[in-house]
């Protein structure tokens, strides 16, 4: 067993040291040298008519994507959780799966063939079901823990990791192969992992005992379970489905921005600046942001300028960056840092709380999908 030394799942915050007095700061580096950017080509987007969830359907939350042409939503009554999909230009919606008790979270794998639905039962037990798309279940995991996280491998689609949380913040960890119902223990140090290759996963090293706003960045081979260090100091890390993948850093504490570096096959290829958000805690600032593995295009919140965290009330600028061209369009303006999700093929974009509105990204426009 190992024992959770920092809370790193959540894709908004990874772990920070606590700010070192200030003196001896270096000057910030301007914003307005950084390089400018060109506006992307829109030869991607295509256009639909959208329609609403109607408001007979008492919806807990959109969860995401089905396709690129449906949301997946939830609806809570009494001891059940059900999930629909609605079709987003007939408007029509229809069951997809219904379970006894809660749903706290579905995680679709990199071609939406499967997904892997937390729930709670009745019986305040933690079970993890795998379903397919025609909401057949594949497989349920029990028995192993508390709480379920499922990593999927975007290189071989029914394939996970599980993470599987014990009391007291320890954890186990397993390779889970849907095809044949297996389940195979495996050791990983950290909580949070991320897919590099079909048999590497890569996570940060957090020291328990020294607390650091960044963090040696390793990958280890889920086979042999061979370990190796990949790089020295990270603030976090992300990969995506092509072999792509992103990494956070920063020279000091005192910077006013932070690097963004996106890898092609772990061989660094391009560089964003991010204004920092700061948060004066042990939690470092991220934003959101959803990627397009079809179009190679990085979608991300960006704060008008660097500033502190709760203070900040000047909106994020919605950026859609082409990593291939170097070039980014700012799409418009949110008054709040809420999540995104980008859809399947690029077409459309949810954000909101509850990912309660669409974005129709050839139009530019923003629709609701709940019904006040």
């Amino acid at each position: 067993m190992k024992r959770i030394a920092y809370i790193i799942g959540i894709l908004f915050m990874v772990s920070a040291c606590t700010q070192a007095p200030l003196e001896s700061q270096p000057l910030p580096r301007s914003f307005e040298y950084q390089p400018i950017k060109r506006d992307i080509s829109t030869s991607f987007f295509t256009g639909v008519e959208i329609a609403p969830i109607q408001n007979e359907h008492v919806v807990t939350e959109i969860i995401g994507w089905y396709d690129d042409d449906t949301v997946l939503y939830l609806q809570e009554q009494e001891e059940r959780s059900s999930i629909y999909k609605h079709h987003l230009s007939t408007g029509q919606s229809s069951s997809f799966v219904e379970v006894g008790g809660w749903i706290t979270e579905v995680r679709a794998n990199a071609d939406y063939s499967l997904f892997a639905i937390s729930q709670i039962t009745v019986e305040n037990e933690a079970h993890l079901v795998i379903i397919d798309r025609n909401g057949e279940i594949r497989q349920t995991i029990k028995d192993y823990g508390e709480e379920y996280t499922a990593y999927w491998n975007p290189y071989k689609l029914d394939t996970f990791i599980l993470i599987a949380f014990l009391p007291d913040w320890d954890f186990e960890t397993y390779v889970v192969d849907v095809s044949e119902t297996k389940v195979r223990s495996i050791n990983l140090e950290q909580s949070y992992v991320q897919w590099i290759s079909a048999t590497d996963v890569g996570y940060l090293k957090w020291e328990e005992l020294e607390p650091n706003f960044q963090a040696p960045l390793y990958e280890v081979n889920v086979n042999s379970g061979e370990v190796k260090k990949w790089q020295d100091a990270v603030i976090a890390y992300m990969s995506f489905p092509d072999g792509l993948s992103l990494s956070v850093t920063v020279e000091s504490v005192y910077d006013l921005y932070s690097t963004y570096t996106f890898y092609e096959e772990q061989n660094a290829y391009r560089h964003i600046e991010m204004p920092i958000l700061n948060t004066y805690s042990e939690q470092w600032w991220i934003p959101y942001y959803s990627y397009d593995d079809v179009h190679g295009i990085f979608y991300y919140l960006r704060p008008q300028y660097s500033s502190d965290f709760f203070s900040y009330t000047d909106g994020f600028e919605l950026v859609a960056y082409d990593i291939q061209k170097d070039a980014e369009e700012k799409l418009t303006v949110l008054e709040r840092h809420v999540p995104i999700h980008i859809s399947p093929g690029g077409a459309f974009l949810l954000f909101g709380d509850r990912f309660e509105t669409v974005m129709d990204l050839s139009e530019g426009a923003s629709i609701p999908l709940l019904e006040e």
